[in-house]
């Protein structure tokens, strides 16, 4: 799967958990998901991740513009360089999910999170995220990561001939 393909994928997924979200999960309530460790939330974020940033939709918008702006535009930096492919695939990570929270915003004015883990530490019960969230921080990371990694751009190999002959 190319990162454009990856792209479309993280924003359609995510697109359809969060109607099923919004759809069967009341705003503000948690359901604990089997084993206990995580629940499934409807949690409206009117700013940016984590609840930080501005709250003005305007400023949000234009923040998520900006960014995926910068990451289209470096995704087709690396095609263009044939940088490896870690990073590609990272970005197409993190257009899907930016993607997918900028069109929350324009359309209902929010993104919908809707994970959250069970945990003995007070602030970490607070994170609700999404998975846009997720590809969006774990998609940086594979970018951040494919900087060390040296360009795989076609090199011509030069092949010594035998002289001798049978």
């Amino acid at each position: 799967m190319t990162g454009l393909g990856l792209t479309a994928w993280i924003y359609l997924l995510d697109k359809k958990i969060k109607e099923q979200v919004d759809s069967n999960i009341l705003q503000g309530t948690r359901k604990e998901i089997p084993g206990g460790r995580i629940y499934l939330c409807n949690c409206h974020n009117e700013g940016m991740a984590f609840g930080i940033g501005p709250k003005d939709q305007k400023n949000c918008q234009g923040i998520s513009a900006a960014a995926l702006g910068a990451a289209a535009g470096e995704y087709l930096r690396q095609n263009i360089q044939q940088k490896p492919m870690i990073g590609r695939i990272g970005l197409g990570m993190v257009m899907g999910g930016g993607l997918s929270n900028y069109m929350d915003r324009c359309e209902k004015g929010y993104v919908t999170d809707y994970i959250s883990f069970r945990t003995s530490h007070k602030k970490l019960q607070k994170i609700v995220f999404n998975l846009s969230d997720v590809c969006i921080i774990a998609g940086t990371g594979l970018w951040l990561l494919s900087g060390l990694l040296p360009s795989h751009k076609n090199k011509t190999i030069k092949i010594k001939k035998n002289k001798k002959r049978c």
